[in-house]
């Protein structure tokens, strides 16, 4: 078991790095960055938040741990969306599957599609109201912490002018306003309603 430490800056600029390891290994990876980014891919990996100031501050800098479910090839992609910039780390693992405990479900081809390492999504919250006619900020005690990739919030309103956009700022999310419009003879109105609802996920 070794763990592999790595280091980045992706304020303004995209990075790749490649590491070969043993599915028993860890690659630790600190990142300079603004804002927390997003896990956007995690082949064959999982990533960990381990410390770091995020939330909504720029200058940050963020630890992950990385490791591995089986030999072959692996990817990973952090998003730090304020530049649109990525971090990507690729591989190969080789070694043992990394069974972990509990409960398993593969699919034909043997790669783990349920269990401890890939967690599901579970409902832990929901809000309703009605909006005030602009963006906002919705509170909900927890969200984006210890990581924003852990969370995430749909609407599910049917015609509501109210969507989700998360962001990484601890404890709130964005309930975006809609500007779809239809023209009738003498003004713009909104085509929704301001009513909204949201189911709270987590991963």
């Amino acid at each position: 078991m070794t763990t592999y430490n790595k280091s980045a800056n992706i304020r303004t600029a995209n990075v790749s790095q490649t590491q070969n390891v043993n599915t028993t290994d860890t690659v630790r990876v600190t990142l300079s960055t603004h804002y927390t980014p997003n896990v956007e891919t995690s082949d064959n990996a999982t990533v960990t938040y381990v410390s770091g100031t995020g939330g909504s501050g720029t200058n940050s800098t963020i630890t992950w741990d990385i490791t591995f479910i089986q030999a072959g090839s692996y990817e990973v992609v952090l998003h730090q969306a304020y530049y649109n910039k990525r971090y990507t780390l690729t591989g190969t693992a080789t070694g043992a599957t990394n069974y972990g405990y509990g409960l398993q479900v593969y699919d034909a081809s043997g790669t783990p599609r349920m269990g401890v390492l890939k967690r599901q999504p579970r409902i832990v919250g929901f809000i309703s109201g009605t909006g005030g006619g602009s963006t906002f900020n919705q509170y909900f005690s927890g969200f984006n912490q210890p990581s924003s990739a852990e969370w995430t919030a749909v609407s599910v309103e049917p015609g509501s002018n109210y969507f989700v956009t998360q962001g990484t700022t601890n404890n709130y999310f964005e309930a975006t306003r809609a500007d779809v419009r239809t023209t009738n003879s003498s003004y713009q109105v909104l085509t929704g309603n301001e009513s909204y609802k949201f189911i709270i996920l987590r991963y």
